[in-house]
């Protein structure tokens, strides 16, 4: 790991005069781990426009996901709270499936819901992953409640993963290219694929889930992040002349690694180099659309990923960077990841090692659009636009794949319990009646969390294990 640099804040580099609520891209890539980019040491893979964005923005040294895996840092980037908090399924624990209701209540504030009431046009394109229907989906009908019950004016994308069922493009309430006569049927339980007939092959090969039906309109896996940035220019060229707010999630680079046939073998590594390559080039498309319109300077682009990479080398190539670990743990490697902040209008250009997350986005975007969200609402999410004497964030609390939580602090970081380290890596490591064994490192001094602290610094492991406790039993956790 390079040495740690001096501390420098946000606050620290917002340019001094007023400035106009911008337009909001918040770009959140699937899978992309801390070193995969050329801003984060990467050398073997390119990635000239993130690196840009680097270059032109705010690099965050300490840039967390607020989950291990995808569902939950998608909940919490869109509520501005712990995923934990909740108990509907893939929330807090593993994943959401493809017949998940929707997991956000239509009745919560959201970040979306927000800038939408304050003139806003809102947009998600890309993985959606957070369910459907107040139930489970009617893939054949209306997808609603959805996405655009919750704050977006519209969607368009895929419902959950790019290997799971369905297969199929969704815009707004339904199915993109359905034909009636050949309706979906899909299901996650074996026993009832098995008496429907259903199958787990879908467009091309086999997914998670069984389906069957709806195969006019299944995606090509080639064409995906093609058809997703298409859909992210036309929206920004539709709302140049108004504010918008646009979450970009692209599949890139989440498994199964098929790139399209322009970047197929164009890193020389694997497949899922040659997407990281496509998502740049995806990310250069929309960085020059702004450009086209003349909207660069005023609009504030946050870029991360929902999760740390889920391999630790590709031929030499570290997507996880110096950390130990990969997606689903709680190691650094499942949730440490690139976050870079750029506006030209307000944010100079610099690195910081601040400490923040991905549920910090809410807040953030909020008060770059002048909103004061109610009081209850986007209740652990921290704006990094505060002034300089305004509280920062100071700790964060970190789940795994299974819902087992550590906590960051300063520099010091605390699993209770190592036999629940490794996520969905770890079957059979924790005995029934076992004792837990927690642990304590100093990240700025072992990245790798070789060395456990825990017998030498007991009373900094008890202050953290007493300030997770506290942060579980609070309902709110942003500095007031």
């Amino acid at each position: 790991m390079k040495p740690i640099l001096q501390l420098l804040t946000i606050s620290a580099l917002l340019c001094s005069h007023a400035f106009a609520a911008p337009n909001i891209l918040v770009i959140l890539a699937d899978d992309v781990g801390w070193g995969d980019a050329g801003c984060y040491g990467g050398t073997l893979v390119k990635t000239p426009h993130i690196d840009r964005l680097a270059r032109e923005g705010l690099r965050f040294e300490n840039g967390y996901a607020s989950a291990a895996v995808c569902t939950p840092t998608r909940y919490s980037l869109i509520t501005g709270q712990y995923s934990w908090r909740q108990n509907g399924a893939g929330l807090n624990k593993g994943v959401s499936n493809g017949e998940a209701p929707l997991l956000i209540p239509t009745t919560m504030v959201t970040a979306p819901g927000l800038l939408k009431d304050a003139g806003y046009r809102t947009a998600l394109i890309g993985k959606w992953h957070l369910g459907f229907g107040e139930t489970k989906p009617d893939y054949n009908g209306e997808l609603k409640p959805g996405p655009l019950e919750i704050g977006f004016h519209e969607f368009f994308g895929i419902p959950a993963t790019n290997d799971r069922i369905p297969t199929v493009f969704v815009r707004n309430h339904r199915v993109q290219g359905l034909d009636p006569a050949d309706p979906i049927h899909i299901s996650y339980d074996k026993t009832v694929a098995k008496s429907q007939g259903l199958s787990t092959w879908a467009a091309g090969r086999n997914r998670i889930g069984w389906g069957k039906g709806g195969k006019a309109a299944w995606w090509k896996d080639t064409e995906i992040s093609d058809t997703l940035t298409r859909e992210c220019v036309q929206f920004i060229e539709r709302s140049k002349d108004q504010r918008f707010f646009l979450l970009y999630a692209p599949h890139n680079v989440h498994a199964p690694a098929i790139p399209g046939p322009r970047f197929a073998g164009t890193s020389g590594l694997t497949p899922r180099a040659d997407m990281l390559q496509e998502l740049d080039a995806s990310i250069g498309e929309l960085l020059q659309t702004l450009d086209r319109l003349g909207l660069a300077k005023d609009t504030l682009i946050l870029y991360s990923s929902d999760n740390g990479a889920y391999l630790n080398d590709e031929k030499g190539h570290r997507p996880t960077g110096p950390f130990r670990g990969k997606k689903s743990q709680l190691w650094e490697g499942g949730v440490r990841v690139p976050f870079i902040v750029r506006w030209p209008a307000r944010i100079q250009p610099g690195v910081s090692t601040d400490l923040v997350s991905t549920l910090d986005m809410p807040a953030t975007i909020c008060a770059a659009a002048g909103i004061t969200p109610p009081k209850e609402a986007l209740p652990d999410s921290h704006n990094l636009l505060a002034d300089r004497d305004a509280p920062k964030r100071d700790h964060l609390v970190l789940m795994s794949g299974n819902g087992d939580l550590a906590i960051r602090s300063g520099h010091m970081k605390y699993i209770p319990d190592l036999a629940l380290a490794d996520g969905w890596y770890g079957a059979g490591k924790k005995k029934a009646g076992s004792a837990a064994r927690p642990a304590l490192y100093d990240l700025s001094k072992d990245p790798g969390e070789k060395e456990n602290l825990i017998e030498q610094r007991p009373a900094e492991a008890k202050r953290l294990a007493e300030q997770l406790a506290k942060d579980q039993s609070s309902p709110v956790t942003r500095p007031e």
